[in-house]
C-alpha cells in the first residue's frame, strides 16, 4: 500500500523532527485531502497515460492471447476468486478467443499468474476453470503459474513463445497496468497488442472519499512501478 508507507513516512518526521511536529501534522493532513479529493483523478489520468482502451485487437492466424494474473481473494465463502477487476480480464479472453474460433483461426491463451499472495493456489491455477467456462478449450490454454509480478509474467511468457511460432500476440490487462506490462514485455522484444479489460474512470471529490484514496493508492502504485522499471533497466537489472 503505497499510501500507508507514506503515512508511515510522515509519522516517522512527526516522532523524529520533533521541532516541526505541528506543521507534519498540518502537511500530512493536507496531503492526505487532496489524494482522497481531487488529485485522485489527474492520478488515474496520469497513469493511464497512453491506455489503449479504444484499440480491437486483430486476430491472426496463429494468436497467442496472453492473460495476466490480477492477484486472487477470499470470498463470503472463503473460497478464492479473481481479486478485484481480474474478472473482466477472463471475460475478455474469452470474448477474444471464441471471436478466434469463429474466424477459423488458431489461438492459445496463456495464463501467466504466480502466487505473489502466498494463496493456496496460484492465479493461473484458479482463473484457469473459468476460462474454460468462459469457452477457452482446455488444449488451448497454456499456464504459466511460476510468475511473482508484471517482469516476471513477462520473461515467463517470453519462454513459452519461444517454443511455438505466432503471427500476433494480445496482452490483455486493466487499463491503469497496461503501460506496466508493455514495457515488461518490450524487455524482451515482444510487442503484444493491448486489450484493456476493464478501464478506470478519473474521478475527482471536493471532499476526501474513501474511493478516492483507494484511486489514488492504486495510480502511485502504477506510476512508481513504471519509474522503477526504467531505473532498474538503466542500472541493468531489467
Amino acid at each position: 500500500m503505497v499510501l500507508l508507507c507514506l503515512l508511515i513516512v510522515f509519522v516517522a518526521l512527526f516522532i523524529v523532527w520533533k521541532k516541526r511536529r505541528v506543521a507534519i501534522f498540518f502537511l500530512t493532513g493536507f496531503v492526505f485531502w487532496l489524494l482522497g479529493s481531487w488529485l485522485a483523478g489527474p492520478l488515474i489520468q496520469a497513469a493511464q497515460v497512453g491506455q489503449y482502451a479504444m484499440l480491437t485487437p486483430r486476430i491472426a492466424p496463429r494468436t497467442a492471447i496472453i492473460v495476466l494474473g490480477g492477484g486472487t481473494a477470499y470470498d463470503s465463502e472463503h473460497r478464492l476468486v479473481p481479486k478485484d477487476d481480474a474478472g473482466t480480464r477472463i471475460t475478455l479472453a474469452g470474448e477474444l478467443y471464441k471471436r478466434c474460433v469463429a474466424e477459423g483461426k488458431s489461438c492459445k491463451v496463456i495464463m501467466s499468474g504466480g502466487n505473489p499472495q502466498h494463496h493456496e493456489q496460484s492465479e493461473a491455477a484458479i482463473y484457469a476453470p473459468l476460462l474454460i467456462d468462459a469457452g477457452v478449450n482446455r488444449d488451448d490454454l497454456i499456464l504459466a503459474d511460476q510468475s511473482l509480478d508484471t517482469y516476471e509474467n513477462a520473461r515467463n511468457t517470453y519462454k513459452i513463445l519461444r517454443s511455438c511460432q505466432y503471427d500476433t500476440t494480445i496482452v490483455i490487462t486493466s487499463s491503469l497496468h497496461m503501460n506496466r506490462a508493455l514495457l515488461s514485455f518490450e524487455a524482451f522484444d515482444i510487442h503484444p497488442q493491448p486489450a484493456v479489460a476493464y478501464l478506470r474512470h478519473p474521478k475527482s471529490w471536493w471532499v476526501p472519499h474513501p474511493e478516492g484514496w483507494i484511486d489514488s493508492n492504486s495510480a502511485l502504485h502504477e506510476i512508481i512501478g513504471d519509474a522503477r522499471f526504467y531505473v532498474w533497466r538503466w542500472i541493468g537489472l531489467y
